[in-house]
């Protein structure tokens, strides 16, 4: 019998905000020993006058990612990451990356419609879980509900292999959905 470990996973959560990303991360890495769930927006939000020059902040805080989840794949850990992408060059450089270090990549979508988004972008606005959705929150609007499930929907045409998941029911019913799609690992 093989008794070498499994290569890791790179998982990539995309998903408008308020989808539950980065809530999700934090559950699935819980699961999974030594597993990092990233957040890009903590990165970003550490770099000084961030919110001044949001492009620039943003991918550098990518880029300070890439080297965090390249060291840990490289190392034999799963990187979760929640991010909300609306276009393609940084999933095909996660892509890239994951095969670079040896390691599977698994993208999943998570699905709302608009007016579920809608719902849980004005319940954020009143009470933020984190700093970071209060922080973030100030560039997002409930009304950039159709804007931002159309940004998903454009980008998964680009990526047929994505998995898709509804993320309209409890953060429960929606771990297990993803859970179920991983299978055991």
């Amino acid at each position: 019998m093989d008794r070498r470990p499994s290569a890791p996973t790179l998982m990539l959560l995309n998903g408008a905000p308020g989808s539950g990303k980065s809530t999700l991360a934090a559950l699935l890495a819980a699961e999974r020993p030594l597993a990092l769930a990233l957040d890009i927006d903590s990165i970003k939000h550490s770099l000084g006058g961030w919110d001044q020059d949001l492009q620039t902040s943003g991918l550098q805080a990518r880029r300070l990612a890439v080297v965090m989840i390249r060291r840990h794949l490289a190392d034999g850990h799963d990187v979760v990451l929640g991010q909300y992408l609306a276009r393609t060059p940084f999933l095909e450089e996660l892509e890239q990356l994951a095969a670079d270090c040896g390691a599977r990549f698994v993208e999943v979508a998570l699905m709302l419609d608009e007016r579920s988004l809608a719902r849980r972008l004005r319940g954020r606005l009143a009470a933020p879980d984190r700093a970071e959705q209060a922080a973030n929150d100030r560039f997002v609007d409930p009304e950039d509900a159709p804007q931002l499930v159309a940004s998903i929907e454009r980008v998964l045409t680009q990526r047929p292999r994505a998995l898709r998941v509804d993320a309209a029911g409890s953060t429960e019913e929606t771990l297990s959905l993803v859970d179920a799609l991983l299978g055991s690992d």
